[in-house]
């Protein structure tokens, strides 16, 4: 799994990028926290990769930074649009799919991070 997990992350990691991006322009361009997140999605991309000393520390961060805002950003669908609507429930299955990949970067940074060392 070191190179296919690798890559599969890493389109996970550009799709969130792309998601988050477009949410931007859709939304609104002053969301400072979003644009963050699209650029440590980015560089955690690289550093899948093209495997790089710091790319366990930086997924570590971006996990501890993206999965508070997915779970408060589960909330706000259910109480901006209501239950009633599919569109909470496509968001809500969105915004948990990114929590899911954002957990299993983290434990493949946790247990591939000799992968990452330099050699």
């Amino acid at each position: 799994m070191n190179e296919r997990g690798r890559r599969a992350l890493a389109i996970g990691h550009i799709t969130s990028a792309a998601g988050l991006a477009v949410a931007l322009v859709l939304q609104s361009p002053y969301m400072a926290h979003v644009v963050v997140l699209v650029v440590l999605h980015l560089l955690v991309c690289y550093g899948l990769l093209r495997p790089q000393p710091w790319a366990p520390w930086l997924m570590g961060f971006l996990a501890s930074a993206g999965i508070p805002f997915a779970a408060f950003s589960i909330y706000a669908p259910i109480e901006v649009i209501g239950v009633g609507a599919w569109e909470t429930y496509v968001l809500i299955a969105a915004l948990s799919a990114y929590a899911a990949l954002l957990v299993a970067t983290l434990l493949y940074a946790i247990y591939r991070r000799d992968e990452f060392s330099p050699s």
